[in-house]
């Protein structure tokens, strides 16, 4: 019995599905391969903070704390960087068959120093805008936190 359809026989459908997938897979590799290297969710979290601060600020308040932040961006970055770097040093460390404990607390503490350094750019970066924006900004940041 041989399958027919239309001017495909089997063999020839057959043949049309293996290129078909191999495309399909061929994309994926590619899509995969092209793509950089895994980055912590956390290194983006300046950004986000910033964002959500802003949205509370009324908006020429929140024009302000956009442009103090995008200007201690070529500070932040290589902070970042580093973090990320140091992320992915523990995380290799801790992927290794023989777990280095004493390596691994090193790369865990260096890490947090990482964060930390960010931490004080984002205050800063707060401390910076607070003495710039309106008394109406500064009450509406807190407002839903104090009585």
């Amino acid at each position: 019995m041989t399958v027919r359809l239309g001017p495909f026989t089997g063999g020839r459908l057959l043949l049309l599905v293996s290129l078909c997938l191999n495309v399909a897979l061929g994309a994926y590799v590619g899509v995969q391969w092209s793509q950089p290297e895994w980055r912590p969710a956390s290194a983006g979290m300046p950004q986000r903070i910033m964002e959500r601060v802003a949205s509370r600020l009324p908006e020429p308040d929140a024009e302000i704390l956009r442009r103090n932040f995008e200007a201690r961006q070529t500070e932040l970055r290589p902070l970042q960087q580093q973090y990320t770097a140091a992320l992915l040093k523990t995380l290799r460390l801790i992927r290794q068959a023989d777990l280095d404990k004493p390596a691994l607390r090193a790369a865990i503490d260096d890490a947090r120093n990482k964060r930390i350094a960010i931490g004080h750019v984002v205050a800063d970066t707060f401390v910076e805008t607070l003495e710039q924006v309106s008394e109406k900004g500064r009450r509406q940041l807190v407002g839903g936190f104090l009585p």
